[in-house]
C-alpha cells in the first residue's frame, strides 16, 4: 500500500508540474540561453575550477599523479610494440592537411602495421565538436578537446594525426604543453600554403563564399579571423612547391 500511495503522490507531482508554466524568470523554451550568458567564460571557470581531487584508483593519492593506475607507458608501448606520438598540422583550409594525414596514415597502416587515428577538423565536428562553432572562443575550446583526445591516444601508444586549422598560437601551445606535461611527444608540423594558393585550391568552395560575403569568420580572410603561424614547428611543408 504504500508503494502505490507514493506513486500516487509521484504521479501527482509530475502532472502538477506539467500543467503549470515555468518559474518566473525561467525559459520557457528548452535549452535556451539566458541573454547575456558568456559562455566563453564559463568555459574559463569550470577549468579553472577543476576539481584536484580527482582519484582514478584507491592505490593513487588526491592531488598527486594518478599514474599507478595505469599500466606504465614503455610496459604498454613494449606491447603494442610502437610509441604514441601526436602529429599536429596546422594551416590554412585547403593547405593540405587532411590530404597528407590520410596518405600518411594509409602508408602507415596498411604497408607498415601500425596503429593510427585521424582527428580531423571535420571528422570531431560531427560528434565530439558538434556543439561548437566558429567564434575565437568555440575555436579554442576545439583545440583544447582535440589535444586532450591526442593525449589519451597517444598515451595509448596510438600514432595520432591531427588535421586542424588551429589558428591560434597560444591554443596550439596549450596543446603542446599538455603533452609535454604527460611525457609525449608532440610534432607539430605548418603547411606553409599561401593565402592565394589555397584560394586557388578552394576544395570545399569555402573561400568563393567567403568573398561573396556568405561565409563570415574564414580563417584569413578578415583581420577578426587571422591565422597565427608557429613560430618554431618542428616540421615546415611548403607543398605546394612539391
Amino acid at each position: 500500500m504504500p508503494y502505490f500511495v507514493g506513486t500516487c503522490v509521484l504521479l501527482a507531482i509530475v502532472y502538477v508540474l506539467s500543467r503549470t508554466g515555468a518559474p518566473a524568470g525561467c525559459s520557457t523554451v528548452p535549452g535556451a540561453v539566458p541573454d547575456g550568458f558568456d559562455i566563453d567564460a564559463y568555459r574559463e571557470e569550470r577549468l579553472a575550477a577543476t576539481p584536484p581531487n580527482i582519484i582514478e584508483c584507491a592505490e593513487a593519492e588526491e592531488g598527486a599523479s594518478q599514474d599507478v593506475c595505469h599500466i606504465p607507458r614503455n610496459r604498454r608501448f613494449q606491447s603494442v610494440g610502437q610509441k604514441g606520438v601526436t602529429v599536429w598540422m596546422t594551416g590554412l583550409s585547403g593547405s593540405g592537411k587532411s590530404t597528407i594525414a590520410r596518405a600518411l596514415e594509409e602508408k602507415l597502416v596498411v604497408e607498415m602495421g601500425l596503429h593510427v587515428q585521424n582527428l580531423d577538423g571535420d571528422n570531431v565536428r560531427t560528434g565530439l565538436n558538434r556543439d561548437l562553432g566558429f567564434s575565437p572562443g568555440d575555436r579554442m575550446e576545439s583545440v583544447r578537446r582535440v589535444g586532450e583526445m591526442a593525449c589519451l591516444f597517444s598515451g595509448g601508444g596510438v600514432i595520432t594525426l591531427v588535421t586542424l586549422v588551429s589558428p591560434y598560437r597560444e591554443d596550439r601551445d596549450a596543446a603542446r604543453k599538455r603533452h609535454e606535461e604527460q611525457g609525449i611527444k608532440f610534432i607539430e608540423v605548418l603547411m606553409d600554403v599561401p593565402l592565394e594558393v589555397v584560394q586557388q585550391r578552394d576544395p570545399k568552395g569555402l573561400y568563393a563564399k567567403a568573398a561573396r560575403g556568405e561565409l563570415k569568420g574564414m580563417t584569413g580572410m578578415s583581420d577578426d579571423a587571422p591565422y597565427e603561424a608557429p613560430l618554431n614547428p618542428e616540421l615546415v611543408m611548403p607543398n605546394y612547391e612539391m
